[in-house]
């Protein structure tokens, strides 16, 4: 069986006849449909020649004659197969039976004119299954899960360029932080910087904290660093103007809770030798949500952070409990926690 090929967007010349792809990252699956499709067919033949079927809504063996049709009009025809879920092991509500050895016998003899596209945007495949097996044996097969940060900066840079623009480290760090691993989210962030931009300002740290959007993680970490820095009222404010946003208040104190423990697991690691790449690989967080993170525990002892931590699970008690208001308890809970700060 050959190895999958990673989130390496770069396609081998001549065209496979089979193409598998499966992963949770949509926009690179979406990003490797469109980059094969533009291989195979300039736009006057993609009117033509170019189809899609959704398993779950049409029978397989429609897509497998599409694909044994020659082309209507020039050398090529893409003929995509979303939604294979009879791939995997998930359960998905539909009423087609598909039969899957019609499948297995066009892959023993695929058409020489039809690039076929298989997508499965799931997680795993179900390797126990004999159609799997097989195509990962005759097919090129790309996983698009899994991304590490050279490759997402590298991917993210690309959409700058496509701008105009020049994206930058700092940017990169600022903007992961902000947004988290969310590709596609990035990928419009990138867009957006990289207008503002044009070709004269890179999207560096400034730019980002300028224009970009904030997620929900990001304003807790602000609402939290207000609060080791004494800022009470600034920290009341963003809780009210986030409550607000209709942002549930044991939701946010979960995300309180989460941060000052990644906060405490950080400077644990650090007083025991660990580097910040390896920090975050232990807590399972962004190298740059570390890095300022760590910078947070100048502020906090382990100490006031372990108190923190117990001032969080007390007020979680008395919400849940119906002894406090949701958003009181949050406000007497930031007053407390401020007040101990350095």
């Amino acid at each position: 069986m050959a190895a999958p090929k990673s989130a390496n967007l770069s396609i081998s010349k001549p065209l496979a006849p089979i193409y598998l792809l499966f992963g949770t990252q949509d926009f690179l699956i979406q990003l490797m449909k469109k980059n094969i499709t533009k291989e195979a067919l300039n736009d006057e033949e993609r009117d033509f020649n170019y189809s899609r079927y959704d398993m779950t809504e049409v029978p397989l063996e429609h897509a497998v004659e599409d694909a044994e049709t020659i082309p209507f009009f020039g050398e090529k025809k893409v003929v995509i197969m979303d939604n294979a879920y009879f791939l995997t092991g998930e359960r998905t509500k539909t009423k087609i039976e598909q039969k899957i050895d019609r499948l297995e016998q066009y892959m023993e003899h695929p058409a020489e004119s039809t690039i076929l596209m298989i997508v499965a945007s799931y997680e795993k495949l179900d390797r126990r299954k004999k159609i799997v097996k097989k195509l990962e044996k005759t097919a090129i097969v790309y996983e698009l899960s899994h991304l590490t940060d050279t490759t997402l900066f590298a991917i993210l840079e690309n959409v700058a360029v496509q701008h105009g623009a020049r994206y930058t480290k700092e940017g990169h760090e600022q903007l992961t932080a902000a947004i988290g691993p969310h590709l596609g989210q990035l990928a419009n962030e990138v867009g957006k910087c990289a207008l503002y931009c044009g070709a004269d300002r890179p999207i560096d740290a400034q730019v980002v904290e300028e224009i970009g959007s904030k997620s929900l993680e990001t304003n807790v970490f602000l609402l939290v660093n207000q609060v080791m820095h004494r800022k009470t009222t600034e920290a009341l404010q963003l809780l009210h103007e986030l409550v607000r946003m209709k942002e549930e208040p044991l939701k946010l104190l979960a995300l309180l809770e989460r941060q000052f423990r990644i906060v405490y697991q950080a400077g644990y690691y650090q007083k025991a030798g660990y580097t910040q790449n390896n920090i975050a690989g232990k807590i399972g967080v962004h190298p740059y949500a570390v890095k300022l993170a760590l910078e947070q525990t100048r502020l906090f002892d382990a100490q006031m952070l372990e108190q923190a931590l117990e001032k969080c699970s007390e007020t979680d008690f008395k919400i849940k409990t119906g002894q406090a208001d949701k958003v009181l308890a949050l406000e007497l809970l930031i007053i407390a926690i401020s007040s101990k700060a350095a």
